[in-house]
């Protein structure tokens, strides 16, 4: 009888042992999914983590181990900064194969990869998608310090008033106002054009930056009748980090229930010195039209948005009507992979780059002026 309980009390604290075990890894498994669950949601509302890129040749045996402690190494200084927050920020893939191009002769609507010479050609909506080939570099994610993100700013001077010239453009102004909410607004409103080069081409005078492009557009739809909201907040000062996530709530408060909501994240383009995007850029960030030097502008999209088709046909029609209005003024429509950009907020959201920190305030304020055309234009053929 004593062999008997002995051995019952020894099962019996085997059995607490494996369901306090159980417990504990199912808590843990619990926490492990909160984190993933809660990470994928800071993503989605665009919360931003500083990063800045730097460029590595590595030979090709070794991409795979790199990018795998690279990623590694990322989530665990996510991890230590509790930031959980994720940048939607310039990164250019250099890649010329594995282009996407829409061909509006032969296939109208089908999606075809070519190469870049076929790309190039007049007429044709370039989508970069961000694939690598075997000669690129690789991209490593570093983290930024605390001073660099103190003296991010450097210019702060006294917001002045943009005036432009009226212009009269032909629309049915009462349907547009009746059938949507125009939403302009600006994640990154203190980027600047030249001359202004200090505190990394930003700075809060409208005469030199985006917010004013976006006063001057919001002008000239006012003007010819169409009503258009602009949000004047800076969503990218004095918290960079926090630039989505800021325009992601701001535009919340706007967005109408019963009309198409037009929503317009105006930037502009830029590169490091000396690197290769700034090369490519400094080949494409001007064209002429009537006469007149333009700053080019690109088009923007998220991939990681459920309503990636949707905003791929609003780009679309916005490239089309550019190129029927103004040839070579829009450069591309670039999708951005593993990206949000606050578009799932509208299907017709859209984030427009007008120019480059290599173009001038001139260039970019002609390109603003004739983008609200183009923008009139557009909005009817959605409101159709």
């Amino acid at each position: 009888m004593m062999r008997r309980s002995r051995r019952r009390r020894r099962n019996n604290q085997g059995t607490t042992f494996y369901m306090v075990m159980s417990i504990f890894c199912l808590v843990i498994l619990f926490a492990g999914y909160s984190f993933v669950h809660n990470l994928a949601e800071s993503r989605k509302t665009a919360e931003d983590i500083a990063t800045i890129s730097i460029s590595e040749e590595k030979n090709n045996s070794s991409k795979q181990y790199d990018n795998i402690v690279d990623k590694i190494m990322s989530y665990f200084n996510i991890f230590l900064q509790e930031t959980f927050k994720e940048r939607e920020t310039e990164t250019f893939i250099e890649n010329n194969q594995g282009s996407i191009i829409e061909n509006k002769d032969e296939t109208k609507n089908d999606i075809i990869k070519v190469n870049e010479t076929e790309a190039t050609q007049e007429g044709d909506a370039i989508i970069y998608n961000g694939e690598k080939n075997e000669t690129d570099t690789v991209e490593t994610t570093v983290y930024l310090a605390n001073n660099r993100k103190e003296e991010f700013f450097k210019v702060i001077e006294s917001p002045s008033s943009r005036s432009s010239v009226k212009r009269e453009i032909p629309v049915d102004a009462a349907s547009i106002n009746q059938n949507t909410n125009i939403v302009l607004y600006h994640t990154h409103g203190t980027e600047a054009y030249l001359p202004i080069k200090e505190g990394n081409y930003r700075t809060q005078d409208t005469k030199y930056n985006v917010m004013g492009l976006g006063e001057q557009i919001t002008n000239i739809l006012t003007e010819n009748g169409v009503n258009i909201t602009h949000l004047k907040d800076y969503n990218d000062y004095p918290d960079y980090n926090s630039s989505y996530k800021n325009s992601n709530n701001a535009v919340k408060q706007v967005l109408s229930n019963n009309k198409k909501n037009i929503l317009i994240d105006l930037h502009r383009d830029g590169a490091d010195e000396n690197s290769s995007y700034e090369e490519f850029l400094s080949r494409v960030k001007s064209t002429e039209i009537n006469g007149k030097t333009a700053a080019t502008f690109t088009l923007v999209i998220g991939d990681s948005n459920g309503n990636f088709n949707e905003l791929k046909q609003t780009a679309q029609i916005v490239y089309d009507t550019a190129n029927e209005l103004y040839p070579n003024l829009c450069r591309e429509v670039v999708v951005r992979e593993g990206k949000y950009f606050n578009q799932y907020l509208s299907d017709n959201a859209m984030l427009v780059e007008i120019g480059s920190s290599l173009n001038t305030i001139e260039e970019a304020e002609y390109t603003a002026d004739l983008f609200a055309e183009i923008l009139i234009k557009s909005i009817e053929k959605i409101n159709n």
